[in-house]
């Protein structure tokens, strides 16, 4: 859903005012108004991202859609499958081929121990409809999801796959997962009370954003 950043400064403030503990909180007698407000815009995205990544991935929402083609290591719809990721993937929401029994919501790395078992020459070792991985990989053209496996052949196909893309910032406004905005204003009031050294505060900000992450 998209927010107005000038509405998202409004309810930091009122966070932040409302949890004041005493009459010099943000040293508000060195930094006037406009400075705070102008702090506060500046770590709208940087709150965002930090609280996307943390989030439980049924607060994310839909998301965006990606896999709009699919490489084939060996023959179509058998054993593991790439897709490039757009330039703006933050996180994986959702994956799920035909053939499999689920779908994955939490992708591994290329330095995961279990990302080296999907090269393994052993039945049931990697991935399968069954028990089905995917990976998060760094290649020259980008990133890429590998995913493990499939046994469908040419039958098989995407059924359903949701990215969350890094958070922007486009005519005053930015897109963020509706149900994280409460958590990401308290974590932006966060951000603020620890550039202008009220740490105090800011550890209250980063539990009350923890509160409505769950």
């Amino acid at each position: 859903m998209k927010y107005k950043l000038i509405d998202l400064q409004r309810d930091v403030r009122i966070a932040i005012d409302e949890n004041m503990v005493s009459t010099a909180l943000l040293g508000e007698g060195d930094i006037d108004t406009l400075g705070l407000n102008e702090i506060i815009l500046s770590k709208i995205v940087d709150a965002a991202r930090a609280v996307c990544e943390a989030a439980p991935t049924h607060m994310l929402g839909r998301g965006e859609p990606f896999a709009e083609s699919i490489k084939w290591k060996h023959a179509r719809g058998i054993g593991m499958g790439s897709i490039h990721l757009p330039d703006d993937f933050m996180r994986l929401i959702t994956f799920q081929m035909s053939d499999w029994s689920r779908a994955v919501t939490t992708a591994i790395s290329e330095d995961s121990p279990q990302y080296a078992l999907q090269c393994s020459r052993y039945p049931g070792i990697s991935g399968n409809p069954q028990n089905p991985v995917v990976a998060i990989t760094v290649q020259p053209i980008g990133l890429v999801l590998e995913f493990y496996g499939c046994s469908a052949g040419d039958a098989a196909f995407v059924r359903r796959a949701r990215y969350l893309p890094y958070p922007r910032v486009e005519h005053g406004e930015t897109d963020l997962p509706e149900r994280l905005r409460t958590s990401i204003v308290y974590y932006t009031a966060y951000l603020t009370a620890l550039s202008v050294g009220n740490n105090e505060l800011a550890s209250s900000m980063l539990n009350q954003s923890k509160e409505y992450m769950k």
